[in-house]
């Protein structure tokens, strides 16, 4: 049977899909711009709010901040951008938050040129109402300062943990406490002499703060590394009241990246395992995405790791939030694999949820189909209100086709399932049996922008190669192998408006298609 034939054949025989369950969506955006993504993102049951950084050309590439609404359905309502000639606004960390008033707070840092941390508060409009501004308190000697994490007090003030450097090689703890006006109440340096690095911050109900960090001697050393959690609670003046470090024993622990408190004082941790790696002059680190409980005596109640295919340096946890049904944990962060072709360097995004006791209960993988050298990375991660999940980041092509933007704003809502192609949970090694025969879910269709596919396989380790032809049956354009378990992003936006199908191939057979409409 020629290609012409079977798929005319297949034109009549396979009808349109029929989506059921959440709302999902997979947008990207370039703020007109020649570079952005976002970092932090907040969910309503109206719309939704995000903050980033953007590139642009005065002078050549100059960092600012952009404030964006979305629709529920991803639809753009409005951004606005912060920036001057003389001065960046570097809202890269994901921290914004709502306040009770309907305005917004999230930290930042510039350069004008000195280095300097800042708080912005903008608007429910994304316009800014002020900005203050924190300096190294080793200033003028040092002057590198970056808010990683921040908490809002229950007097309206706001606890912002900053990884400061002191000097070569050596980078501590800083913690301020601000009132509502972002002016600082008191401030506590935490040092030590290997590198503690801070990655997220809780409030306790009694109004103590958590900080999450990381103690290494990275810095100091070019072999035999250290690397463990650490994770300390302070009062309301800043006073350490415990501590908990990792043992050295354990290995090398990446950090405590984000940390959800539960209602007994327990912490579930998102964190990493690493690995050294030797090298010729100054050995690496690579890491496996790792998640853990503490019970509130600081003793590790459960832990599970997510193993990379091959060892990286592009696989980390950035979010973890407690699902509010209380079924489990959801992470967000990066997985690295090597896959066919000459630039097989493709980083994707990647969400996981475990049980309340630990057990894995599904991981999804987000990769884009641009070019080769693929890039999709997520930054921040919020429950919606129906149950389904949002999150931001970057999708870039670093090899991009001229007068294409290789760096754009990515927005991701997926469903209770962490499905962005609905129906991705029904057919997998983790919830049934082995299937017989492969099957291929596609959303949306029609497609505007981006053709959304996942492969049901009979096994995990399954990979086709694909194709696309349009309604004559000439070819549009050839995917190579993928394997099972992901979810694929096609850009289609310049294709022309009709019919086409999606195949995958095994051994030079036709094992499965899908037809879609490009509207």
């Amino acid at each position: 049977m020629t290609s012409r034939i079977f798929f005319f054949t297949l034109l009549l025989i396979i009808t349109s899909q029929t989506i059921e369950g959440q709302n999902t969506f997979n947008s990207r955006y370039h703020f007109d711009t020649p570079a952005a993504y976002l970092t932090s993102i907040i969910a309503t049951d109206s719309c939704y709010y995000a903050t980033g950084i953007y590139a642009d050309t005065f002078p050549w590439l100059q960092v600012g901040s952009v404030f964006a609404k979305y629709n529920l359905d991803g639809t753009l309502v409005f951004t606005k951008k912060l920036i001057h000639p003389q001065k960046s606004y570097d809202t890269r960390l994901n921290t914004l938050t709502n306040l009770d008033d309907g305005t917004f707070v999230v930290t930042a840092y510039s350069f004008d040129p000195g280095m300097k941390g800042m708080l912005i508060k903008y608007d429910e409009y994304g316009d800014t109402l002020w900005t203050k501004e924190y300096l190294n308190p080793f200033y003028p000697t040092q002057d590198y300062i970056v808010p990683i994490a921040m908490a809002q007090m229950d007097d309206g003030g706001f606890a912002i943990s900053c990884w400061i450097q002191k000097n070569a090689g050596n980078v501590d703890i800083y913690l301020i406490k601000t009132d509502s006006l972002g002016d600082i109440q008191w401030e506590s340096i935490y040092n030590n002499p290997l590198w503690d690095r801070p990655y997220s911050v809780l409030l306790t109900p009694a109004g103590k703060m958590i900080v999450g960090a990381a103690r290494s001697n990275i810095g100091l050393v070019a072999e035999n590394y250290i690397y463990q959690n650490h994770i300390f609670q302070v009062n309301t003046t800043g006073t350490i009241e415990w501590t908990y470090l990792s043992p050295t024993s354990l290995g090398l622990r990446y950090g405590a990246a984000d940390m959800v408190l539960l209602e007994d004082g327990s912490l579930v941790v998102a964190s990493g395992v690493g690995y050294e790696q030797e090298r010729t002059s100054v050995n690496t680190i690579y890491f496996d995405k790792h998640i853990f409980k503490l019970n509130p005596m600081q003793e590790i109640e459960w832990e599970i790791t997510f193993e990379q295919p091959v060892l990286t340096g592009q696989a980390y946890l950035t979010n973890i939030i407690a699902v509010t049904d209380g079924s489990g944990f959801v992470a967000a962060g990066t997985q690295e694999e090597d896959l066919p072709g000459p630039y097989n360097y493709t980083i994707m995004g990647w969400v996981g949820k475990v049980s309340p006791n630990g057990d894995s209960l599904w991981t999804r993988k987000y990769m884009g189909i641009n070019n080769d050298d693929n890039r999709q990375v997520l930054y921040d991660l919020k429950e919606t209100p129906d149950g389904g999940f949002l999150l931001c980041g970057e999708s870039r092509n670093p090899l991009p086709v001229p007068g294409e933007i290789a760096q754009q704003a990515w927005l991701l809502k997926l469903d209770q399932h962490g499905c962005l192609v609905p129906g991705c949970h029904l057919n997998t090694a983790a919830t049934e049996p082995a299937q017989a025969a492969f099957r291929l879910a596609i959303y949306p269709n029609p497609a505007t922008d981006y053709l959304n596919f996942f492969l049901h396989a009979p096994d995990r380790t399954s990979a086709l190669s694909f194709r696309i032809l349009d309604a004559a049956g000439r070819l549009v354009q050839e995917i190579g192998t993928l394997a099972s378990g992901a979810t694929y992003i096609l850009p289609v936006s310049d294709w022309p408006r009709g019919a086409y199908v999606l195949q995958g191939l095994g051994d030079g057979k036709i094992l499965c298609a899908e037809k879609f409409i490009k509207q």
